[in-house]
């Protein structure tokens, strides 16, 4: 598939299709709660962390409180290991307060089971180290015929972050999404496309992403006129797309936090900077966990992927691009305009040149190592019981 093929063939339409961006997770749990409270068939949430603290509370209490026949909760092995951004926070010497919201997490995950919601954890490490990086970055919610996508988990940390999820109300693309859900339950993950009216969804495995990403490479670097990326993690390989895309004249601008909870990958930016100098890096005052781009004034690109390395070679993502002129608009001045004006050009050598070459050398031997990990003798899911 080429650049040009996204969205060339339009595919089923639901006449009622409507999308809405919600910008802060407040806006977003509270339209989100509202669809959970109404549906009656079926609401599947998929998050790579739910922390038992009161974000997961109230989505545990949510979901307890569901009518609907069907209610699943699919989060990944990531929040067994890692609470509030600190690994292995069940270790003695870690602080109690981080032990006890571990515990709390496993005992959610016991309330929502003994309440007859079942909760399934994918991608479990089982004893080996070399399946962490192997993880599922998806975040989804389906209510009956509406479906949400985006970068919002379930912690007060990624509460607390600028962020945004897509709610899209159609039934195809619900059923879509659903499906996706249903083989990562069953631990038989799967690369999928489903093309929506005027809405592609792409479904990542972990496995075959670096086929099913080529189209979005192409989109990226073909750009005409300009790409406004915004979100905390870029990296290669998507970042040569960008300099391909400023190198042919674009306009590259990636909007991205000053204050990054991983600075190595805010570095790397500037060695990217460094490198291209036509692409612009514009520094956030404030965490964003948000991941979207625009290309060309006309085409957005949203979901759980961080256009990074992980996305390129190992995760389980979720992305949706769109032509829709009223979902662009509403990228456009919900999220863009203000990271324009919030935001601060940075010069490339703001970050010394060795801090910049040691963030390239990191970032190439991750990508290395992630290219050789396999998930072959992997558990893909397992039930909480």
């Amino acid at each position: 598939m080429r650049r040009d093929d996204f969205l060339s063939a339009p595919g089923p339409a639901n006449a009622a299709t409507s999308t809405e961006l919600l910008v802060g997770a407040e806006a977003f749990w509270e339209r989100a709660r509202a669809d959970i409270s109404q549906a009656r068939r079926r609401v599947l949430v998929q998050a790579m962390t739910c922390e038992g603290d009161a974000a997961g509370e109230a989505l545990a209490d949510a979901l307890l409180a569901s009518r609907a026949e069907q209610r699943a909760l699919l989060v990944d092995a990531y929040s067994l290991h890692v609470t509030n951004d600190t690994l292995l926070p069940y270790l003695p010497w870690r602080p109690a307060a981080l032990r006890a919201e571990a515990q709390a997490t496993r005992r959610l995950f016991g309330r929502l089971v003994g309440g007859g919601v079942p909760v399934t954890v994918t991608n479990p490490v089982g004893g080996n180290p070399l399946h962490f990086p192997l993880r599922n970055h998806k975040k989804l919610i389906v209510a009956d015929d509406a479906a949400y996508l985006g970068g919002i988990n379930f912690s007060d940390h990624n509460f607390a972050w600028h962020d945004a999820m897509v709610r899209i109300a159609d039934s195809a693309v619900a059923d879509f999404l659903a499906g996706t859900f249903a083989a990562d339950s069953a631990g038989v993950p799967r690369c999928a496309a489903g093309r929506f009216d005027t809405l592609d969804v792409v479904a990542l495995d972990g496995e075959s992403n670096e086929a099913a990403l080529g189209p979005v490479m192409e989109l990226l670097a073909g750009a005409r006129r300009s790409v406004e990326m915004i979100g905390a993690y870029p990296t290669l390989p998507f970042t040569g797309a960008l300099t391909d895309a400023a190198a042919n004249g674009a306009a590259v601008t990636i909007y991205t936090p000053e204050a990054n909870n991983k600075p190595l990958l805010r570095d790397f930016l500037f060695a990217e900077a460094a490198r291209c100098g036509r692409l612009k890096l514009a520094l956030l005052p404030a965490m964003t966990h948000a991941k979207a781009a625009i290309v060309d004034g006309e085409t957005v690109l949203f979901g759980s992927v961080n256009f990074n390395l992980a996305s390129w070679r190992s995760n389980g993502d979720l992305l949706a691009i769109s032509r829709d002129p009223a979902l662009v608009a509403a990228f456009e001045r919900e999220l863009f305009a203000p990271a324009r004006a919030g935001a601060r050009l940075a010069p490339a050598d703001e970050v010394p040149a060795s801090r910049r070459a040691k963030a390239r050398a990191l970032l190439e031997l991750g990508d290395a190592a992630l290219a050789r990990l396999s998930f072959k003798g992997m558990r893909r899911a397992v039930d909480w019981a």
